[in-house]
């Protein structure tokens, strides 16, 4: 049994010019007993305020949030500055993999080799960025290939999705056997195959013509993909920086022999892009998605899924607030909303990390992103809320976000057209589309669903 009387007290006369001052300390005053133990303070403020009325602060929290999952066809990966490679298998949303795409520029021209100078090797070099999502005490192998064409964008388009594709050779250029620590910010070097990288080097030996310029190396050496070489393999994905580099090793004997690189980094960072593949099977997910991309959570094994690389976001609507409120006799002003959501139980851990914060968005019936949920529950706001997440680690029974709703609420109750708004939840940029971490909630029919508390001023008659 919850406890709905915060406080009671008579009210006094009051003066034209004390409304606003004697609201505010009814509210305070209230809180501050209502958080020693819920006990009722009786204090004397006259009749005028309310006539012949007793006042209290309520709390209800019996309306059930209504969740569902909303499916995006595509993200945007382009120009993230992040690499994301690697696979593994989430038991909520299934076999995930990512490849990423890009372009080198050429390389530099050597001054003046000596008569003695001789190609040893091409390596590619990836640096880490710390971030993974999986297991990472599991090895995998990546591989490289050569694009067959230039990564250029389709009309009226500025960006690559995460479903983007481009045709690569059947040859594998080269291969590593991946298993970093990523905190470390490990360098991976990738041995590339010597016959393309003595074909570069004796292209730049003799300043032939595709080694010249940026525009005509991409027109011989359009670009690079890295993928998992088996997109099934239960390991992790983890960030690389951007700054992608290959060497070409040779040397000198001048006398002595002397050992030298020629060093090309990647380039145009606007056509990077990651590519994300996904196989549902045998997941809640695994369903049609229909021509709304929405879908209850009924239908989901009641729950609602988050993880915006592979196309899922939250979607929580309160359509029954209004008549639970308004049909309230006692009821005259809404003093506060919060909304406290629980990931499930047993669905997050060290290898699939919740999103540190979830940003709420207003929605409509054709689940368009709006404006950003704001202090106070405003959605004109600058300052975002973003759920202050608390993780329970130790029983995994008290984890949850928290947001204030009170203006969104206030919102709701002052329609009275259908109520066909909502919110959208996701991780706020860049985690949207370079984080692998995701989060699912149970609807009113898990052990912990979500809650919302509504705070009213209500008014008893004698």
């Amino acid at each position: 049994m919850h406890c709905n009387y915060v406080a009671k007290m008579h009210l006094f006369k009051r003066t034209p010019y004390q409304s606003v001052r004697i609201l505010i300390l009814v509210y305070i005053t209230a809180m501050l007993f209502f958080q020693t133990g819920c006990k009722k303070a009786y204090i004397q403020f006259g009749e005028n305020f309310v006539d012949n009325n007793y006042t209290n602060i309520v709390m209800i929290d019996t309306i059930s949030p209504v969740i569902s999952t909303v499916f995006r066809d595509s993200v945007v990966t382009s120009q993230t500055g992040k690499l994301l490679l690697g696979s593994y298998k989430d038991p909520f949303f299934g076999h995930i993999s990512s490849s990423s795409f890009f372009v080198m520029e050429n390389p530099p021209a050597a001054t003046s080799f000596h008569i003695s100078a001789t190609y040893d090797s091409m390596v590619m070099r990836l640096v880490g960025d710390s971030t993974f999502y999986g297991d990472t005490t599991v090895s995998q192998r990546l591989q490289v290939q050569q694009l067959n064409e230039m990564l250029i964008f389709p009309d009226n388009q500025t960006a690559f999705y995460n479903n983007s594709n481009f045709s690569v050779s059947n040859s594998i250029l080269g291969a590593v056997n991946l298993s970093i620590v990523p905190s470390r910010k490990d360098t991976v070097n990738i041995r590339l195959n010597n016959t393309k990288g003595l074909e570069i080097w004796n292209l730049i030996q003799n300043k032939a013509v595709e080694v010249s310029t940026a525009t005509d190396f991409e027109h011989y050496f359009p670009g690079l993909k890295i993928s998992p070489e088996n997109a099934a393999t239960n390991a992790a994905i983890y960030g690389f920086s951007d700054t992608v580099k290959i060497r070409i090793y040779y040397h000198e004997s001048n006398p002595d022999l002397v050992e030298k690189y020629l060093e090309f980094s990647l380039t145009s960072r606007n056509k990077q892009f990651n590519q994300v593949k996904y196989d549902r099977s045998g997941t809640p997910l695994n369903v049609a998605i229909p021509e709304s991309k929405e879908i209850g959570s009924a239908l989901l094994n009641n729950a609602a899924y988050i993880q915006p690389l592979t196309g899922a976001l939250l979607k929580v609507r309160f359509p029954n607030v209004r008549e639970a409120i308004l049909q309230r006799t006692d009821y005259l002003q809404l003093m506060s909303a919060e909304i406290t959501m629980y990931p499930l139980g047993g669905s997050y851990s060290y290898n699939y990390m919740l999103p540190s914060q979830l940003a709420g968005y207003t929605t409509n019936v054709n689940n368009n992103i709006g404006s950003a949920l704001g202090a106070n529950g405003s959605t004109s706001s600058s300052s975002a809320q973003y759920g202050d997440l608390k993780t329970d680690w130790l029983y995994g029974q008290d984890t949850y976000y928290t947001y204030n709703v009170s203006s969104y609420i206030e919102a709701l109750l002052s329609t009275a057209a259908d109520n066909t708004s909502g919110l959208l939840f996701m991780p706020p940029t860049p985690a949207y589309n370079t984080r692998f971490s995701r989060v699912v909630f149970g609807d009113a029919q898990s052990a912990k669903p979500m809650k919302l508390k509504l705070y009213y001023i209500s008014v008893q008659k004698n």
